[in-house]
């Protein structure tokens, strides 16, 4: 890893991803997903880093912290990393970065065009 401690740390979060991102084959790190809200290394090495998840019932937030907490402590200097979840953070699509978002936009292109689904199909009329 190269760079600022900032940068490395914001490089292991990007190597971290949304589990149901990878579910649905389109992965997005928790980075671009919007999901980390801060971070903070006191003189010794100590990380905080405070984030959120996409709804209260995210059943996968204990492996996300795992995932981030193993990348972080990979980085030379980090002594020890500590995650957070903030539950007082409400998540939006608006959260995500671009790069997320288009990530989003071509996986549901492309199962739009393997499915040959439309939105709303179930409003059209079926013929008898």
């Amino acid at each position: 890893m190269t760079g600022t401690l900032d940068d490395q740390i914001a490089e292991a979060l990007g190597s971290v991803y949304d589990p149901c991102s990878l579910a649905s084959n389109a992965p997005v790190s928790i980075i671009d997903m919007g999901l980390i809200k801060s971070w903070t290394v006191d003189d010794v090495g100590n990380l905080h880093v405070t984030m959120c998840v996409t709804s209260a019932c995210c059943t996968m937030a204990p492996n996300i912290v795992r995932g981030a907490v193993a990348a972080l402590t990979a980085i030379p200097g980090i002594k020890a990393a500590e995650v957070k979840i903030d539950p007082s953070v409400f998540w939006t699509p608006d959260s995500m970065t671009e790069r997320g978002r288009e990530t989003l936009r071509r996986r549901r292109e492309q199962s739009l065009a393997q499915t040959k689904t439309t939105p709303q199909q179930w409003r059209q009329q079926v013929p008898s």
